[in-house]
């Protein structure tokens, strides 16, 4: 058994891309964790007495203040995807160090510490565990040993399938009959399954009942029929077998739920910490971390499209203040905030219906403009023809000399990154869970899309810029891995906390099974984002 995390994302101040990754239960304790990330194009904002005044907008808010890694053979490999690379491992082998050395303090079995996937290309053996770093370094897993004898129950397994699939065939199973027994993770075949047993278990009753009456009725008959009946020989149902658990204290299926629920929590905490530190960091010894801040309004970033509707009545750099008579209002300074008021916008222009007109408030040049723009439909979509952006202020700096002060402005920063990024996260599950496109600005990526990007930070050589990408990685994997998903860490935490209220523990067969239905889930989404990333990429060439 495995307890994995894995996990992507990418950031400099104008994006944070938050990874799924899955995580099974196989045999012999071989886990898989495939890949996939949710790009969101926002920035965590943090205000406070303590932030400075950065470079001017026309500057960039990192790489013109920060320090630049000396040109050299191995910044330029590190500037290539394998820069990317490294940083994902180095979070990602973080992360398990939290399983692990969680493990090891309540003096669980452990077998194995791995980063990477696939065959193993460098390892060594200490403290009695393997360390391995192994060909795809996407991923990691601290290996626990199996709570039964796997080769028992692989063969019984194995009987319990070849069973199955003869019924199968014997009943000629529909594809729909199929479809629903996936769909409820077999529970449907096994309810059919224990129902037939019983009929067969109350007409063997009702049979000897009878045979017992008509032996009665004869007086040598019954006083004989006792010794001579037949002994009943039943026969096992390979599809019904148990599993012998082992008893092993050291086993981590064996220990408290407590404990369980320490060891399964390790990742996250460390992801937590790694973050908290590289942002202290930064703000103490660092050259400050940059925070955008923002106005009201929306501005036009282009200019507009020649035949788009708004050309001849929009400018670049006007700057939108109302919409429709309703005026477009900042809850606060944040790059989420603001981006939200950009969403909101399009949305209003996107609901216009077919013929209709929006009502523009406009400031430009220090002037208060009306402008009545009647939107174009294009494909199924009604726009104006013009780029929206959020309206940037300035750029300010969070640091702080005082060891202190800089430990507070590091836990305050990273509570925000974490907020906004479960907010940005579950925002974007509920959409794609109800059928609709992701607003402006976010999107669904995988593991080639966050070489990608990661590749694109690395590349400048900006220590502050590398910083906040690993330490956005950091806690995007943390927030994935506390998602209360059967494939993730804080599903499998969600089991151990029924057992706790319970005082049952959850059929671990049940665990597994619904474990295998969400990894599925997980490697189709990997799939369908794979292609997704080629071919943004072709596109973009």
């Amino acid at each position: 058994m495995k307890w994995t995390a894995v996990s992507v994302s990418a950031s400099l101040l104008v994006a944070f891309c938050h990874g799924f990754q899955s995580k099974s239960t196989l045999r012999r304790g071989k886990t898989l964790r495939p890949i996939v990330f949710k790009e969101l194009k926002f920035k965590p904002d943090l205000c406070n007495p303590c932030i400075r005044t950065g470079p001017s907008p026309h500057t960039n808010p990192i790489s013109g203040t920060s320090t630049q890694l000396q040109v050299s053979p191995l910044t330029t490999i590190a500037s290539s995807p394998l820069g990317a690379i490294t940083v994902l491992a180095g979070i990602v082998c973080f992360h398990e160090l939290g399983h692990y050395l969680a493990a090891r303090s309540f003096n669980v079995t452990v077998t194995e510490f791995s980063i990477g996937f696939g065959p193993k290309l460098l390892g060594f053996e200490a403290v009695g565990n393997e360390f391995n770093l192994r060909a795809l370094p996407l991923g990691g897993y601290v290996r626990f040993p199996e709570n039964y004898n796997t080769t028992v129950v692989d063969a019984k397994r194995e009987a319990a399938r070849e069973a199955f699939m003869k019924r199968r065939e014997e009943e000629n199973w529909t594809v729909w009959q199929d479809a629903i027994n996936i769909a409820t993770l077999g529970l449907w075949d096994e309810q059919r399954r224990q129902k037939r047993k019983k009929q067969d278990a109350k007409a063997k009753l009702e049979l000897m009942k009878e045979q017992e009456a008509k032996a009665a009725q004869s007086f040598w008959r019954r006083l004989t029929f006792s010794r001579k009946r037949p002994v009943e020989v039943v026969e096992l149902d390979p599809e019904d077998f148990d599993i012998d658990y082992y008893d092993d204290p050291r086993l981590l299926q064996n220990r408290p739920w407590q404990e369980r629920a320490v060891v399964l929590s390790g990742g996250v905490i460390f992801n937590m910490i790694l973050a908290f530190l590289l942002y202290f960091g930064e703000i103490n010894a660092g050259s400050g971390i940059p925070q955008p801040v923002f106005d009201s309004g929306v501005v036009i970033s282009q200019t507009p499209r020649p035949d788009g509707a708004s050309a001849g009545l929009l400018r670049q750099g006007d700057v939108i203040t109302g919409i429709n008579g309703r005026l477009i209002t900042l809850s606060s300074p944040s790059t989420l905030a603001a981006q939200k008021q950009v969403s909101d916008v399009i949305g209003v222009i996107r609901e216009t219906p077919p013929g209709g007109t929006v009502q523009l408030q406009v400031k430009r040049d220090s002037k208060d403009l009306e402008v009545t723009v009647k939107p174009k439909t294009t494909g199924a979509i009604q726009s104006i023809g013009v780029f929206l952006g959020p309206n940037f202020k300035e750029i300010q700096k969070i640091k702080s000399d005082n060891a202190v002060e800089a430990a507070q402005l590091a836990i305050r920063y990273l509570s925000q990154v974490v907020s906004q990024t479960i907010d940005g996260i579950l925002s974007l599950i509920g959409m794609l869970i109800m059928g609709q496109d992701p607003p402006p600005g976010q999107s669904v990526s995988g593991p080639i899309g966050l070489i990608r990007s990661g590749t694109e930070v690395v590349s400048t050589r900006d220590v502050a810029a590398i910083v906040l990408f690993a330490a956005a990685l950091s806690v995007n994997l943390g927030v994935i891995n506390a998602l209360p998903l059967p494939a993730l860490d804080g599903g499998q935490l969600v089991f151990v906390l029924v057992e706790a209220i319970t005082g049952r523990k959850v059929d671990q067969r049940l665990q597994e099974g619904i474990t295998s239905v969400a990894i599925l889930f997980l490697l189709g989404l990997s799939v369908s984002t794979a292609f997704s990333d080629v071919g943004s990429i072709i596109n973009s060439r």
